[in-house]
Parts: C-alpha cells; sequence; structure tokens
C-alpha cells in the first residue's frame, strides 16, 4: 500500500482565537443563528460552507502578515542602512544613546575624541565667587611640538570642535590657553625579565611616562574586556578602562603612583626600583615651584605652563637610566636605543589646518530603497473554490435570470474587503515614510476582471476612477496626524497645535490643517536635532541667517509649536522690504469720537460681510493694492494689516455709490478701503487686500535668539561678563502682526517657552513693532557679521593685532545691540 506524506492539521487546545478553525467556527454559527429555523446546510462541501472558508483562509493570510515585525511590515530588513530607518522615525542606538556635552567630563572625554593629538587638554566652568556657574568655561591644551604653526593649528581645531557644540547660554572665556611645556627628563631603576628586546620595552615604557604626563589617552595600555558604566552621555557607550583611568587622572597635580600605574602588565618588566622625574637643566624656576604639592606628586600645569618629557636624544640624557636583570646589571644599548626612539618619534609633528588641508570628499547619500507601488493582482479568495461550483453556478443561471451578476456582486464585497486590507499592509510605508509629502493615507483596489471574470461590468463608474473616490480616504489628514503622533511618542515627543485653533490664522480653512501637517512631519524628520541637541546653541563662526541647519534647536523648536510658517534663523523685516514697502506703523488709539480720512468709529448702517473665507485667493499685488486704496498709499497701518487677515471684517455698502470698509479693528476702527466701485469690484479688492495682508504677516512672523553672554565686552578681559546676564536668553518676536499682537498668542508663547527651555536659562520675550524689529535686525545683522571676522582672526592666527582689531568691533557691536535690548521693555 502506498503512503502519501502529508502534514497533520495543528489541534490545539486552546486554538488561536484570530486563526482559522476559530474564524471557521464563528463564521458558521453566525450563519446558523442569521438562518434561525432555515439553516439546512450541514455538509461540510456545500458551496456557502467552501465560500466562508475561503474567506477564513484569506482573513487567516492576513492575520499572519499582519503581525509581522514592524521591521518587516515596512520593508526593512537587517542590512538597512540608518537612513532607511531614520525615513520612518526608527533610529540606531548609536543615533539615540549619545548626549549634548554639559558638565567637565563630559567636556573632557568628548573633546578627547576630537583632539586626540592634544596633550594637557582641559575643559574646566568657571564659577563666581559664590560657587554658582557663570556660563564661561576655560580650556587648556598643548600641542603635539612647540612649533608656532602646531600651536596655532591646535588652537584652531578646538575652537571647530566647541563652538557646533556649544550649549546655550555658555562660551569659552577666550581662545583655548596653548600652554608651553615645561620640560622633565626620567630618572629610572628597572629591573627586567624574560627575553624582550631592550630598546622596544624602554621605547614603550617612554612612550606610556608620555602619555601619562602629557594627559593623553594612553596607547600602550593592553587590551581588556568590560568598561565603566558612569559616563556613556556624549561617546553613547561605557568608557573603555583607558578612558576611565585618563578621567581619573588629577588635572592639577601628578603622583609618581599614576607613572607606576601607567606601566604595569609591561611584558619584560619585572619591577620598578626608582622612578623619579627632574627639571630640565635650561628650565626656569617658576613662583608656584615653592608652594607645597601633595605628597608624592609634582605639579603638572601653572599660569602658561605644563609639564612635558623630553625624550633623550643624546648620551648624557641616558646616565640617569640603570637596567638590572636576573640580579646582574645590564648595559643600556645607547645608540641603539636613541636610534629606536627617533624612530618612534618620527611622525608628523604638524596638524593639517582646516582653512589650507585638502577636505575628503563626502561621500554619496546611498539612495533610499523604492517604497512598494499599487498592486492589482492580489489572487481572489474564492480561486480556491473547486471548479465544480463555478459549473454549477452557470447551470442554474440559465434557469435564473440575474444569478450570476447576483453571485459575482457578492464576491466582489467579499473580495473587495479582502483587497482593502492587503493593500493597506503593502503601501503602510507610505503612511509612515517622512520623507513624503503628500497627505494620502488609505489605499484601495478594487477586483477586476482578471480577479473576477465580469466583475467590472457592474461599476458604474470606471474602476480606477472608484479607486481615487474622495470617500475611499476622506479621514486622510486626521489619520495621518495620527500615525506622526504615534511616531512622536516613541521618542517622548508630541506636537500639539490644539492652542493654535482659535487665533488669527493666514491660512484658508483648507490649507490651515495641511500646514499643521508639515510641520509636524517636520518635527519628526529632525526630531533627532530638535530633542537631543535642544539646549545646543548656534554655531556663531559661520552664517546664521536663512541657515537651517545652524538655528538654535530650541528656536526651530518653538516655532514648530507656535505654527510659524517658517522656523529658521532669517530676515522677518524683509516681509515687507522685498516688497519696497514701508514697515508697517502703529496707529494710536482715536481719542473720543475723533474720526479722520482714514476710518471712522461706526461702520455703515448698511455695511454686510462680503467675503467668503473658504473662496479661491488671489495673486498679491501690492503696488496695485496701493494704487486702488488711498489708505495704503503713505503708509501701512499695522491696525489695518492685522484686521484684514480677517475675511469677516470686510464689510461692502452701497452708500455713497458703493464703498469697502474693514473692520472694527482692535481699537474699534472702520477702515474705507475703496468707494465708487461695484460689488464684483469691491470684491476683488477685499480678496487681493485679504491675501496680501495675510502673506505679508505669515512671512513677518518668526523670533531671533539672542544670548546676552555673548554679548559681553571682550577687550577688557577675556572672562568679563559684566552688562551681560550670564544665563539669560532674548528671544525677540513680531509684535505687529495679528498673532503677535494677540495676547492670547502671547500667553501660548510664554507657556512653551517656559515648558521646553533648558531649565538653567532665564528667557525673556520681547514682542517688536515693525520699527523695532527692522532697528533689531540691522544691529543684530551687524553683530553677527563681526563675531564671524573675530572667529576668522582667530582661526587665521595672524597675529595679535588682527585679533585685537578685530574683538574691538565686536565690542562696540556688541554694546549698541546690549543698548537696544535694554531700551525694550518685555
Amino acid at each position: 500500500m502506498k503512503t502519501i506524506a502529508s502534514i497533520a492539521r495543528h489541534r490545539a487546545q486552546d486554538p488561536d482565537p484570530l486563526g482559522f478553525d476559530a474564524l471557521r467556527l464563528q463564521a458558521v454559527t453566525a450563519a446558523q443563528q442569521a438562518s434561525g429555523e432555515l439553516w439546512t446546510d450541514f455538509n461540510l462541501h456545500d458551496p456557502g460552507v467552501s465560500l466562508l472558508e475561503a474567506l477564513c483562509f484569506a482573513l487567516t493570510e492576513d492575520l499572519f502578515a499582519a503581525r509581522q515585525p514592524v521591521a518587516q511590515l515596512l520593508g526593512l530588513d537587517p542590512q538597512a542602512s540608518p537612513a532607511a530607518w531614520a525615513r520612518f522615525g526608527l533610529h540606531t542606538p548609536q543615533a539615540l544613546l549619545p548626549c549634548h556635552p554639559l558638565a567637565n567630563d563630559d567636556w573632557q572625554i568628548w573633546l578627547l575624541q576630537q583632539l586626540p593629538h592634544a596633550r594637557q587638554l582641559h575643559m574646566q566652568a568657571l564659577r563666581d565667587a559664590r560657587g554658582r556657574a557663570t556660563g564661561l568655561w576655560h580650556m587648556t591644551l598643548q600641542g603635539r611640538s612647540d612649533a608656532i604653526d602646531d600651536r596655532q593649528a591646535m588652537r584652531s581645531a578646538a575652537l571647530q570642535a566647541y563652538w557646533p557644540q556649544r550649549n546655550l547660554g555658555e562660551d569659552l572665556d577666550g581662545p583655548p590657553q596653548v600652554l608651553r611645556p615645561r620640560w622633565v627628563e626620567l630618572e629610572i631603576s628597572l629591573l627586567l625579565e624574560g627575553h624582550r628586546d631592550v630598546c622596544e620595552l624602554l621605547a614603550e615604557l617612554l612612550q606610556r611616562c608620555d602619555d601619562c604626563i602629557s594627559a593623553r589617552l594612553p596607547e600602550g595600555l593592553p587590551p581588556r574586556t568590560g568598561a565603566s558604566p558612569e559616563v556613556e552621555g556624549p561617546l553613547g557607550r561605557a568608557l573603555t578602562p583607558a578612558e576611565a583611568l585618563w578621567l581619573a587622572q588629577d588635572p592639577d597635580f601628578l603622583f609618581v603612583s599614576d607613572l607606576a600605574r601607567y606601566l604595569q602588565d609591561m611584558p619584560g618588566l619585572a619591577a620598578i626600583d626608582t622612578l623619579r622625574l627632574h627639571l630640565a637643566p635650561d628650565e626656569p624656576a617658576d613662583p608656584l615651584d615653592d608652594v607645597p604639592t601633595p605628597p608624592g606628586s609634582v605639579r603638572r600645569r601653572g599660569r602658561d605652563w605644563a609639564l612635558r618629557l623630553r625624550w633623550p636624544d643624546d648620551e648624557e640624557q641616558l646616565r640617569r637610566w640603570r637596567l638590572a636583570r636576573e640580579g646582574g646589571p645590564v648595559q643600556v644599548p645607547t645608540q641603539a636605543l636613541l636610534q629606536t626612539l627617533s624612530d618612534r618619534r618620527r611622525l608628523p609633528l604638524r596638524l593639517p589646518s582646516s582653512s589650507t588641508a585638502p577636505q575628503p570628499a563626502a561621500a554619496p547619500a546611498e539612495p533610499l530603497p523604492a517604497l512598494p507601488v499599487l498592486r492589482r493582482d492580489h489572487l481572489a479568495a474564492s480561486a480556491a473554490l473547486p471548479p465544480l461550483y463555478r459549473q454549477a453556478l452557470l447551470d442554474q443561471a440559465r434557469h435564473q435570470p440575474g444569478l450570476g451578476a447576483q453571485w459575482h456582486g457578492y464576491l466582489g464585497l467579499l473580495e473587495q474587503g479582502l483587497n482593502q486590507v492587503q493593500v493597506q499592509r503593502e503601501l503602510l510605508p507610505h503612511l509612515y515614510a517622512l520623507d513624503q509629502e503628500g497627505t494620502r493615507s488609505c489605499w484601495t483596489s478594487l477586483p477586476g476582471n482578471r480577479q473576477l471574470p465580469g466583475i467590472e461590468a457592474l461599476y458604474h463608474q470606471p474602476r480606477e476612477q472608484l479607486e481615487e473616490a474622495p470617500w475611499i480616504d476622506e479621514d486622510q489628514l486626521s489619520r495621518r496626524h495620527r500615525a506622526l503622533d504615534y511616531q512622536l511618542a516613541l521618542h517622548g515627543e508630541s506636537l500639539d497645535h490644539a492652542g493654535l485653533q482659535s487665533l488669527p490664522c493666514y491660512y484658508t480653512p483648507q490649507a490651515w490643517p495641511v500646514h499643521l501637517l508639515r510641520l509636524k512631519r517636520q518635527f519628526a524628520r529632525r526630531l533627532m536635532r530638535l530633542g537631543r541637541q535642544r539646549g545646543t546653541g548656534a554655531d556663531v563662526s559661520q552664517p546664521l541667517l536663512g541657515q537651517a541647519d545652524n538655528t538654535p534647536p530650541l528656536q526651530e523648536r518653538l516655532g514648530l509649536m507656535l505654527g510659524l510658517a517658517q522656523t529658521h534663523s532669517r530676515w522677518l523685516s524683509g516681509s515687507w522690504q522685498a516688497q519696497n514697502l514701508p514697515a508697517p506703523t502703529e496707529w494710536p488709539a482715536p481719542q473720543g469720537d475723533a474720526e479722520s480720512a482714514r476710518f471712522v468709529l461706526r461702520a455703515p448702517a448698511d455695511a454686510q460681510p462680503m467675503l467668503n473665507p473658504a473662496a479661491r485667493r488671489r495673486s498679491t499685488d501690492w503696488a496695485r493694492l496701493r494704487r486702488d486704496m488711498p489708505v495704503l498709499r503713505d503708509a501701512l497701518p499695522a491696525p489695518l494689516l492685522r484686521a484684514a487677515v480677517r475675511p469677516d471684517l470686510f464689510q461692502w455698502s452701497t452708500a455713497a455709490g458703493g464703498q469697502l470698509w474693514l473692520g472694527p479693528d482692535e481699537q474699534g476702527r472702520h477702515w474705507l478701503l475703496a468707494h465708487g466701485a461695484n460689488a464684483a469690484q469691491a470684491q476683488d479688492h477685499a480678496r487681493a487686500l485679504h491675501e496680501a495682508a495675510c502673506q505679508l504677516q505669515a512671512a513677518g512672523e518668526g523670533l531671533h535668539l539672542v544670548e546676552h553672554l555673548l554679548l559681553r565686552p571682550l577687550a577688557a578681559s577675556a572672562s568679563n561678563t559684566e552688562g551681560a546676564s550670564t544665563a539669560q536668553v532674548s528671544l525677540v518676536f513680531s509684535g505687529w502682526t495679528a498673532r503677535g499682537a494677540d495676547p492670547r498668542f502671547r500667553s501660548l508663547a510664554a507657556q512653551t517657552l517656559a515648558r521646553e527651555a533648558p531649565a538653567h536659562l532665564r528667557c525673556r520675550l520681547l514682542w517688536l513693532d515693525a520699527g523695532q524689529m527692522q532697528a533689531f535686525e540691522v544691529a543684530w545683522h551687524a553683530w553677527l557679521a563681526a563675531r564671524q571676522a573675530h572667529c576668522a582672526a582667530l582661526l587665521a592666527g595672524q597675529g595679535p593685532d588682527s585679533e585685537r582689531a578685530a574683538l574691538t568691533s565686536l565690542d562696540q557691536r556688541s554694546a549698541r545691540l546690549r543698548a537696544l535690548l535694554q531700551e525694550v521693555q518685555p
């Protein structure tokens, strides 16, 4: 008898509630209950039961696919690039774990990675007499050599490493101090073991001592497993033992025990009998030499110097070196050792200058994998039915006209739901991809003749038109917002614009939610910068205005939360200057019942609203507007512009041959815009002014972030903070716009800032009118240019005179900006 191999059906005591058996039982039970006493199809081969089984199989397959890992549902594989993961708001641990340097140890270990050749690298926060942080940091270091070019290159490299990572309200107290070397020589008496070459052993020993004395990360320590879990922040990982040992060093004193620890476990070294440091004969005395030091230590640094080990370069310098092995003395191979030391030190002594060194070409970004496309070839679930049922249906259709169409209709309803599930699952990457600007959130694929022959004859419209019908995706914006909310919640973030809904708006009712969706998608795309680096300041050595990636993350974050049209640093007064318009001016409140030719306090009795807020807008032509509306010819009244944002304030009166009014504004005035025009012309004028006012104010809204510590005078003293609050930040907003002048928006901005700003900052909000904003931006731009020139002088190293001239110019512009900010009342 022939045996047929088969796979036994899985029969569990507790079947999967969404598995085939449970779904089939639930479907048959529901059909029996719906049929009541008329249920007769108890045979398993019944066409109705077979169709139910086909449906259960299809649902089981879809449920199985929906349970796949998230990465697989999004089309990602384990070898996908970090950019492919970040496309969906998912980031690698290497991107998530690092934090911004904050404390002394953070800066020490982070700068160590950026400046691996630096010696005596030390970063210390300065404090006042009461022990409070001033916001200033003092950085000292040594170059690889004492050459002037090397010292300048090391200073430039340190500045370029610090400036982009600077925290808000913090700064260096001056350029990094490059300490001159104070040379010391080594006296040693060693007991050797084994057969290791003496020259190699002494060269390694000298290198380790040099690393310890110069406070460099040791290169010769043997590899060890494990790491210290105490400091993980700026590196995104635990410290290695070598890094932990480097951090544990005393920055001011060098202990002999530190040297001994650096030399332990050296192959070939059995014991150390003598280990001393002697000041080089040509080194002058220093006043600090008489200051007591802890026992067993020497001072590591002074006011302008730091210890540096002198490597022997002649036989005289080796006379303090004594070696022994197995109880007998070992002769120091003088000439061979000097040659080995010379070879070991034959390394480039000059760091490449950032301004002259060729920069490697940036690697081209790998293209992201293509997102899936809409499929139309899904296999119909009813295709699993045996051909016998189709033939029986055809036979019955001859006796019952319309039965075939009815059958196809039922199958169409079934397959449409199954297709919908499959298409949504396959196109899920389109819903979560942050680089997709569209708003589509739901897709469908109706069954066609290839799936169900004859089904397309039942459609009243072509299948392609039905699949694009509005009802398919009528809730797309809400669904897109929910998807982005979920992606932000993965990182503990949220972007809620509910507080903006009742405020003045520069968008049509249809465009406003699309604008908020764009802001939320931008927030999700730049989440790593806006979250982890929230407290980072701008790199003032680089251009700021118009540079999104150099805008302080806190400033961009506030702009996104307040619904601004543009969130990067830019010219806010450019919104009217680009149109060759005068600055919008504030108009005093009318005294009593005083009226003028521009406005009245009571509109005509027959004036009626005449502008539909959802109507299509027209292009902006300020020249035509100012020609057609006398009220705008010689000035731009800011109250008028704020009122023009609201479509319901435009009114039309038939008095005096037709009059177009705008009002009341916030002070109860009604502005006469045009007269002697018919209703159609008035509608055109109102639409043009409404659009122009919305565009002008949307472009003119924004903020500038000013750190008062950076405005301190620098010429007198590098640590002078007089005239600048060390932790104060001023955020300069446009106060002349419809939203900027609204007390509710100002209150919302204050609440948002109090919640989002780093706790150590004292933030002040300034709301400037258009004239004040224009004056501020002139002074702000001049200060930014002077600061960049000063930074360029520090990097160029052209001498004290060049740096002093740049510093004088910077102090003058800082004083001007400080005075201007003090004149403005919050």
